[in-house]
């Protein structure tokens, strides 16, 4: 009866052995660290806009009186647009917005050029409130918005 005992003792002792060792070789979990915010990309057509400014004209291929307020006797606002490195030519909408109404929308194509400059305009006569300018590319991806007041 001893050495039955004895077994019986000496397999409990070796299960225990090996499961403290498996508890300590087994990795620990660790939480993964916090996600860094990731930095901003480029949309999937590659295509960013460099230079966005809203104005009352344009002169030369340069924006004339940027401004975010405009009176309500200014016949017309330009969106001025400057791209950089255009791989394609590619075209882009521009979307103009008076509060929740869409006010319209230009489509622009965009040469391959390093520098690519070009606006887009919209007739505000007097039409007052708190107006949006959104780029968006041929998938419908916004690169690029801009907002302006009419009073």
């Amino acid at each position: 009866m001893r050495k039955p005992m004895m077994l019986g003792i000496v397999l409990s002792l070796l299960t225990l052995a090996g499961s403290v060792m498996a508890q300590q070789t087994a990795p620990t979990a660790t939480p993964a660290p916090a996600a860094a915010a990731a930095p901003a990309t480029a949309p999937a057509s590659g295509l960013e806009v460099a230079r966005m400014e809203i104005c009352g004209s344009v002169m030369d291929r340069k924006p004339v009186d940027v401004s975010t307020t405009f009176a309500a006797t200014q016949d017309k606002v330009y969106c001025y647009l400057e791209f950089k490195d255009v791989k394609q030519e590619t075209t882009v909408n521009v979307v103009w917005t008076l509060g929740n109404k869409d006010m319209g929308k230009v489509p622009l194509t965009i040469k391959p050029y390093a520098k690519f400059r070009t606006w887009a305009n919209k007739s505000v006569n007097g039409m007052k409130g708190e107006w949006k300018v959104e780029v968006v590319d041929d998938k419908g991806t916004s690169l690029k918005s801009a907002t302006f007041t009419v009073q």
